[in-house]
């Protein structure tokens, strides 16, 4: 429900600024790597985890506020921690840890915030703060299953979950006025999506359990390029 509401506010948000004829629009991609946390129930510690490369990309809506201040909307997605794996050595304890075909790659993500643009020696660059919200993942029928090694338990925590992103990056103007970006991006989860648990293995016995909990946090790099509506007004003269 929050997330219906809150893309239908990035809909109605963007459609009012391009009415306007007022706003930029960009489209970004990259790399990103995302976070999660497991635990032993042996002896309550974390067991490392292995943090797998994947995409994030974007469709943002910018407006301005001040002559260095937007507001931005966005859709877009980032890798599921859930595909993540579990560092082992041979001194560790085996980890029966399945990763079933069903669980997706990349979550969904909506996010609304502002921008602050500024020059450092005629160069541009901006710093974005915003809220955003993702959907967590669910397997239906096959949140929880048999393994020869156990059962495996995957609980959706939130349905939508909130976290705080950050973006940096600096720009690089066209002759037309539209321009290149190129940026770095770290989101911080606050709320848990998932809590993912498996069978803890030694010499082939189960002698316990990890727990795996995400919270939507990565970090990564965008490159992309923006739009401004100035451009389609001059073009129409």
């Amino acid at each position: 429900m929050k997330a219906g509401l809150f893309l239908a506010f990035f809909f109605c948000l963007s459609a009012a600024v391009m009415a306007q004829q007022k706003f930029s629009i960009e489209v970004t991609a990259g790399a990103a790597s995302s976070f999660s946390k497991a635990t032993s129930s042996v002896d309550g510690g974390n067991i490392p985890m292995q943090s797998n490369i994947g995409m994030n990309a974007g469709l943002s809506f910018l407006f301005p506020l001040s002559e260095n201040w937007q507001l931005y909307s966005e859709v877009g997605f980032y890798p599921n921690a859930l595909r993540n794996g579990v560092k082992t050595s041979k001194t560790d304890f085996g980890v029966y840890y399945p990763r079933p075909a069903q669980i997706p790659s990349v979550l969904p993500s909506f996010s609304l915030g502002t921008r602050y643009n500024f020059e450092v020696k005629n160069q541009p660059f901006f710093i974005q703060p915003g809220l955003v919200l993702s959907t967590s993942t669910s397997l239906g029928t096959a949140n929880e299953f048999n393994n020869p090694a156990g059962s495996s338990l995957l609980e959706q925590t939130n349905k939508v979950a909130v976290a705080f992103r950050v973006d940096v990056g600096t720009k690089f103007m066209t002759k037309n006025d539209n321009y290149f970006v190129l940026g770095l991006r770290y989101q911080q989860g606050l709320t848990e999506m998932n809590r993912y648990t498996n069978p803890l293995i030694y010499d082939s016995s189960k002698v316990g359990t990890v727990t795996e909990v995400t919270r939507g946090s990565y970090l990564g790099v965008f490159a992309g390029y923006g739009f401004n509506s100035r451009n389609w007004k001059k073009s129409k003269r």
